[in-house]
């Protein structure tokens, strides 16, 4: 796992120490101001997760956070803080990050708030549902007032390549020595991809990726659609693309009575 930090957090808290029980291999890039930040982001491709620190040069009202969410998109961003105000914690969640951790976070509440990011959900303090001074997520216009970010539930770039190897039938160890990470963080892609699709397994994934249009429909191995003299016996699926024969054709002389082999592909695809 490769993670990008603010090195203030890293030093005075149990986070790094949460990290390596938690995942194998982690390997952490420190930086003491946003510009190292948005210079580091160049030289260590393929990041997993980027820690913030409020107290950071170059982070003031957010500004560096809303620069590193402008560079990384796709990356989760967790911001730190040795406060838990409210308004503070809206306007970190609106500027791009998944995720706010005060340095008073106990180790339990770590262990859940970190896997819970990395799967592409979002983290925030209790402290943030109460009212304080008016502020609080439950208000009625509590984002109201601030700029909002467009939600945005969609497929991020990397769980769309992946979508795109689970329907090649690939696991989550080929997938992962492709993409150059690891199985951990493939597994933690494939979660999300789950959840965002709202399906229980890999097939169903792929199904409703074709579906959302995130993977064409030749994934699935159906032909464009017929013309209008098309024959009867096929039918327009729910791709929006001619399927095969509902009825097996009989098997000619040339055949000599074999049955042709289902292609490879998805539905012969291995378990992770």
């Amino acid at each position: 796992m490769k993670v990008l930090a603010a090195d203030g957090y890293i030093l005075c808290s149990g986070l790094l120490r949460t990290l390596t029980l938690l995942y194998d291999d982690v390997c952490v890039t420190q930086a003491n101001s946003i510009d190292e930040v948005l210079a580091r982001i160049s030289e260590v491709p393929d990041l997993d997760l980027v820690l913030l620190d409020t107290g950071m040069p170059g982070m003031q009202n957010f500004a560096g956070l809303r620069q590193t969410f402008k560079r990384l998109p796709d990356v989760p961003i967790v911001v730190t803080s040795p406060t838990e105000s409210c308004a503070q914690i809206i306007d970190a969640i609106c500027s791009g990050a998944r995720g706010f951790i005060p340095l008073s976070a106990t180790p339990c509440v770590l262990r859940h708030a970190l896997p819970l990011v990395l799967s592409g959900e979002f983290y925030i303090p209790a402290s943030a549902l109460r009212v304080e001074g008016g502020h609080s997520l439950l208000a009625t216009d509590g984002l109201s007032k601030r700029t909002r970010r467009p939600a945005n539930n969609g497929l991020t770039t990397r769980q769309r390549e992946v979508a795109a190897m689970l329907a090649s039938g690939k696991s989550n160890k080929e997938i992962a020595r492709e993409l150059k990470v690891f199985e951990g963080t493939v597994k933690l892609h494939v979660k999300g991809i789950l959840r965002k699709l709202g399906v229980r397994n890999r097939t169903e994934a792929v199904l409703a990726a074709v579906r959302a249009g995130y993977l064409p429909t030749t994934t699935l191995g159906i032909r464009a659609p017929a013309s209008e003299g098309a024959p009867a016996d096929h039918r327009t699926s729910a791709f929006g693309a001619t399927s095969l024969p509902l009825q097996p054709e009989a098997p000619s002389q040339a055949d000599n009575g074999v049955s042709r082999a289902a292609p490879a592909g998805l539905f012969g695809s291995r378990r992770a």
